[in-house]
């Protein structure tokens, strides 16, 4: 039987933009109601948790070195040694730097290329990934919610950052959830998150809605734009029109003038032809009296 975790870290694999609709239709399809609410509760990750869930599935072993990394420095904080800190950290830097580098080449990859604030929140996260062995756990799951952040060495805040079951040391069930709360709560808490679901649904359909009239918009000023070049383009070739049409007129007053001329010339011609024959005629008789 497929639990929520699997459930889960499908969900988690997808495209950022199809998690939503993708969680919906899982959950309707599910006959089990109880787990239909809480795949439907599932929280859309941030931009940079969906990245890092990425770098989870694309570049699992850079990003386990990197844990590896942070393990190795928690062990030489425990122990004070400075020398192998100083050391470890230089690497961290390196390395931490490489792998943001990567993750924003990955996001561009998969179609969804990362801004600078999603890669300063990457690169938060692997730093407090590093520094506190439950973060690390929690990156490790590939089912990111939102980014972590660490201060110093102290145990990160990891309420809300995994999608479905995660323990990070505490006490749990059967089906993963923390053994602190009554079924009061729990209720409470899944009415939550279902408001949290719907409030993620409604935000959704924002965005796609403001993405739309910006397209729209977009489009209606290109149209303008198409239509103003095209009026441009009419207006030139009504000059150019305009210009023939001058130019005809000329010409059909020159082939007037032309007509003229050549009339004139076809009289003029007959009138040397018969010259012509008068004087031929006056020779020939001139010719025969001498």
């Amino acid at each position: 039987m497929t639990d929520l975790a699997e459930i889960a870290a499908d969900l988690y694999s997808k495209p950022l933009d199809d998690f939503t609709a993708s969680r919906n239709e899982r959950a309707k399809s599910l006959a089990d109601k109880d787990l239909a609410k809480e795949v439907k509760a599932l929280r859309k990750p941030s931009a940079s948790a969906w990245l890092l869930n990425m770098m989870s599935l694309h570049r699992g072993s850079q990003l386990a070195e990197a844990l590896q990394l942070g393990t190795a420095m928690r062990q030489a904080q425990n122990e004070l040694d400075r020398s192998e800190l100083k050391k470890l950290g230089t690497q961290r830097q390196q390395l931490i730097a490489a792998l943001v580098k990567d993750g924003t080449a990955l996001a561009t990859e998969l179609g969804h290329p990362a801004s600078a604030a999603v890669a300063t929140e990457v690169e938060q996260t692997l730093r407090a990934a590093m520094a506190d062995a439950g973060a690390a756990a929690a990156v490790g799951t590939a089912r990111l919610i939102r980014p972590l952040e660490a201060s110093g060495w102290e145990a990160v805040d990891l309420a809300g950052a995994v999608g479905g079951p995660f323990d990070a040391g505490h006490p749990a069930n059967a089906d993963g959830r923390a053994k602190d709360g009554t079924d009061a709560d729990e209720e409470a808490d899944d009415t939550s998150a279902e408001a949290r679901a719907e409030l993620e649904d409604a935000e959704d359909r924002a965005e796609e809605t403001d993405q739309a009239l910006v397209r729209a918009q977009g489009r209606v000023e290109q149209l303008g734009r198409d239509r103003e070049d095209l009026a441009n383009r009419v207006k030139d070739l009504r000059k150019r029109i305009r210009a023939l049409e001058q130019d005809i007129d000329a010409i059909d007053d020159d082939a007037d003038d032309a007509s003229r001329e050549r009339t004139e010339a076809e009289r003029a011609a007959k009138e040397a032809a018969r010259e012509v024959d008068r004087v031929r005629k006056l020779v020939g008789k001139l010719t025969r009296n001498s």
